[in-house]
């Protein structure tokens, strides 16, 4: 990578909301569950998503709104999809400032 694209990633990084980030399991009623990345880390108890049990204003991606089927992608990875959000938004600080370092090396 460039100085540059670096300097564009970290642009992005800084401008996102602040980390860590988590993977939050979520439910209603129904047992209809949703997968979202949230600012505050996963309680075990699967909030209700209807209730109002969770504030909205914590998640910053959804990757699974099971119904009304809103968000349900069609290989079924919301799962990964979420680890994978979360993992490299906790990592990105991190994996700039040794890219960093090796362009100076």
């Amino acid at each position: 990578m460039t100085p540059e694209a670096l300097d564009a990633l970290e642009a992005l990084e800084q401008a996102a909301s602040a980390g860590p980030w988590h993977v939050r399991r979520l439910d209603d009623e129904d047992c209809m569950g949703a997968l979202a990345v949230s600012t505050r880390p996963d309680t075990g108890r699967s909030e209700s998503m209807r209730s109002g049990e969770w504030r909205g204003e914590e998640m910053v991606a959804a990757c699974l709104v099971q119904a009304s089927p809103y968000v349900v992608p069609a290989d079924d990875r919301f799962e990964e999809n979420a680890v994978l959000i979360a993992a490299v938004r906790n990592a990105l600080p991190e994996l700039i400032r040794l890219a960093r370092l090796g362009l100076k090396a």
